[in-house]
């Protein structure tokens, strides 16, 4: 063996590795598809442990200043949804939450733990409609759903179908993710973190298992790929060129995005828009046992992921209880995908099956919300 092999078990047949055994490599695979989440979180509470207070210090001042301005620019800037008052957020959470995961995933694609992962997730997969390969697209859809819809041209006609699905439903995306840890964060609930994602992984399994078809869940749905897959050390130029494309992606897009939803949330609340739509939508969110303060910010996630961070807003975050936050955060990151993945499906699989889709995620959704915010209200959660 040449000295200079970057191959980790070059020599060692697959087996030999903890994710290569029968029992133990299923249980390791799912250690390592949560863990690039969990760390993300760990890093983004460290980040923002430092970056609050200096974000906090450098805008309050100017926000008590500018908030009594008359009109509709005090409210732009100031207001409950103002500028001043939720950027700070996206900025301390959001962003640090993005960079770690890409810088994790990255890693993982181009050492080929991501495809030794749903190797040895494949047996598990299969009964609810996925190929182990699929895993990795819906990894990537954890940074973005949209190129991760593209990459799933290369699943089977059979999983194809499902894995669009798991994404749409399932993948939480890196502004989904970093808005709803800023909601947690302002609520000094970051613990929620840990349901919150069990909530999202159980709730995306049966989910798939609902929209399968029979022919990915039999074993004709075998994994025809090469099962001695090598893991080499990944580059620190391979994992920094995909880590930047995907923050970059993240602060050429959601910026802008995430702007106009607080200005337009701002002019709706400053012209007493907001407090009629909640007036209207009340009887839906009562449907969750959420408040009506929690209806706005679920319409607009459907638009933009970054709606969630709405749910931040001091009134309304004070108004939920800890499992009402958790049912909250989690029926507007999942009753509708946004609307460029929602366009992304469409193009890609059809405007009847994006319609359908989207039916179905709503429906689920919608019952697992309702089921868990209800369950959590009769404990006295």
């Amino acid at each position: 063996m040449r000295a200079d092999r970057q191959d980790i078990d070059v020599a060692a047949p697959p087996a030999t590795l903890l994710i290569g055994r029968a029992v133990a490599g299923p249980t390791t695979a799912v250690v390592l598809l949560v863990l690039p989440a969990l760390l993300a979180v760990l890093g983004a509470n460290q980040a923002a442990a430092w970056l609050d207070p200096l974000a906090v210090a450098s805008t309050t001042p100017l926000a008590e200043r500018i908030e009594g301005w008359p009109g509709p620019l005090g409210a732009v800037l100031a207001g409950d949804y103002g500028l001043l008052t939720m950027g700070p957020l996206l900025f301390v959470w959001a962003v640090p939450t993005v960079l770690v995961y890409s810088v994790l995933i990255s890693a993982y694609k181009a050492s080929g733990l991501a495809d030794r992962t749903g190797t040895a997730l494949h047996p598990l997969l299969r009964p609810v409609g996925l190929h182990g390969r699929d895993v990795t697209r819906v990894l990537m859809g954890f940074g973005c759903n949209v190129p991760a819809i593209v990459a799933t041209r290369s699943c089977s006609a059979c999983t194809r179908p499902t894995t669009v699905g798991a994404i749409s439903f399932g993948s939480a995306c890196s502004y989904q993710l970093g808005a709803t840890l800023a909601v947690f964060a302002a609520a000094d609930q970051s613990s929620l973190v840990v349901p919150y994602l069990a909530l999202l992984v159980a709730a995306t399994l049966v989910y798939t298992r609902l929209i399968s078809q029979p022919d990915a869940r039999s074993t004709l749905n075998t994994l025809l790929i090469e099962p001695r897959a090598f893991l080499t050390r990944p580059s620190f130029a391979a994992v920094g060129a995909e880590a930047r494309g995907t923050v970059g992606a993240f602060l050429r897009t959601a910026l802008p995005i995430f702007f106009a939803i607080a200005m337009v949330a701002s002019l709706l609340d400053w012209s007493g828009v907001l407090d009629a739509a909640e007036g209207l939508l009340a009887p839906a969110m009562a449907v969750f046992a959420l408040p009506a303060d929690a209806a706005m910010p679920t319409v607009l996630a459907a638009v933009r992921k970054d709606g969630i961070l709405l749910l931040a807003e001091a009134g309304t975050v004070a108004s939920l209880s800890a499992a009402q936050l958790l049912v909250a955060t989690f029926l507007a990151g999942t009753v509708l995908p946004c609307l460029v993945t929602a366009i992304t499906i469409g193009r890609e699989l059809g405007l009847r099956f994006a319609g359908r889709l989207v039916v179905q995620q709503s429906a689920f959704a919608v019952t697992v919300a309702a089921a868990v915010g209800w369950a959590s209200a009769a404990f006295g959660g």
